[in-house]
């Protein structure tokens, strides 16, 4: 994460010192919470916290990241045998949590504007039928901005029609929210912004935006589920990291809102810019050999190897030739082979992006030959 750096010293005081020594609360640093759900309120303005008459309470845990939240939630909320619903893409490690919990994903067709509202409902109206020795899925996971691994960002319409099928089959949404800070341009809604009864439990992260080595983010929603998960926390990692928290909080409270959103409007650009540069080597050395569509945010873009129907069998080339790509399958629920490969552009050298995709234009180019001449194509 980059940030423009104004000079300014974070010192600890004595008392600080000795706080990072000892134990902490489940629940986390009151003073850094505090911060955080005035930041929601002017963020999402959730119904829960902005409507004195809503019936159930808003409250904000501090967690030890987006994946241990995620397994957090899925312990609270899952028995074992119990399917989730998910995106057609989705983060590979909430497949390899599945897998721990006993729990199967259900996939549903997914495109750049999010679930398919429609399949959505054929799924869950044809559930008991198509599956009458399970239940109907009652756990959605999603990541509906700048989604790892597609880019794609759902529009505010779909939203809602989702919601909309989840409220009619009481279904509680995990909404995964680790770059939304990072859209590029005016960022969409979120679920929490439209939870109308209180099914919406968010996941924020600050490993995109400020560092990833504290190892802190925070969840947010009905404090019916996020008092299950204090419980949860407190029983596996006691509390998140005590320095840590002291030092977001120094950040945060040194920053204000509004220098917190100016910082997070500086990071994205980086990121876009990142993107713009990507997408150009791909348009000079792809274009014929692939598709792909420009993301609204976030780290990555999601291709579309056109005529190999296993992107997988590139995977062993690419490496050799020194450029590093993960294959689709890693992120499909069914781990079935796929045409897709997930490209970063966080990390890598701007300088190198153009030489690496030339070599993997090469690399296509030598397979689809391969299987020309074997007949495979």
């Amino acid at each position: 994460m980059s940030s423009k750096s104004d000079g300014h010293e974070i010192s600890l005081s004595d008392k600080e010192v000795a706080h990072a020594n000892s134990y902490g609360l489940s629940e986390g640093i009151t003073e850094l919470r505090d911060w955080l759900l005035g930041l929601h309120k002017l963020e999402h303005k959730p119904p829960q916290l902005t409507r004195k008459d809503h019936p159930e309470p808003f409250a904000l845990t501090i967690t030890n990241g987006i994946t241990d939240g995620i397994r957090t939630c899925f312990h609270i909320l899952l028995d074992e045998g119990d399917s989730v619903l998910m995106e057609r893409e989705t983060y590979s490690n909430t497949l390899t949590l599945l897998q721990l919990f006993a729990a199967s994903p259900v996939a549903v067709n997914t495109d750049e504007d999010g679930i398919n509202a429609k399949d959505l409902e054929a799924i869950m109206s044809s559930w008991p039928e198509v599956h009458p020795h399970s239940k109907r899925p009652r756990v959605m996971y999603i990541t509906p901005a700048c989604s790892n691994p597609t880019g794609y960002t759902w529009s505010e319409q779909n939203m809602v029609n989702v919601y909309k099928v989840c409220r009619k089959y009481d279904v509680i949404i995990i909404e995964d929210s680790a770059y939304y800070f990072l859209q590029f341009g005016e960022r969409q809604r979120t679920f929490q912004s439209i939870d109308v009864d209180g099914r919406v439990i968010r996941l924020d992260t600050f490993s995109k935006t400020i560092g990833a080595g504290y190892r802190l983010g925070w969840i947010s929603g009905p404090s019916t589920l996020t008092d299950r998960y204090v419980l949860s926390m407190s029983q596996y990692t006691a509390h998140p990291c005590v320095l840590s928290q002291i030092m977001i909080n120094h950040i945060l409270q040194y920053w204000g809102y509004e220098t917190f959103n100016k910082q997070m409007i500086y990071t994205s650009e980086i990121y876009r810019n990142n993107a713009e540069i990507l997408a150009s080597a791909l348009d000079k050395y792809l274009t014929g050999l692939a598709t792909w569509s420009f993301p609204r945010g976030g780290m990555f873009m999601w291709l579309k190897i056109n005529d190999i129907a296993d992107t997988s069998v590139i995977m062993r080339e690419a490496s050799q030739a020194g450029v590093s790509l993960i294959s689709g399958d890693f992120f499909v629920p069914e781990f079935k082979p796929t045409c897709y490969i997930r490209l970063s552009f966080s990390m890598a050298d701007m300088e190198d992006i153009e030489q690496g995709i030339k070599i993997f234009a090469d690399v296509i180019k030598a397979k689809k030959k391969e299987c020309l001449c074997n007949g495979t194509q």
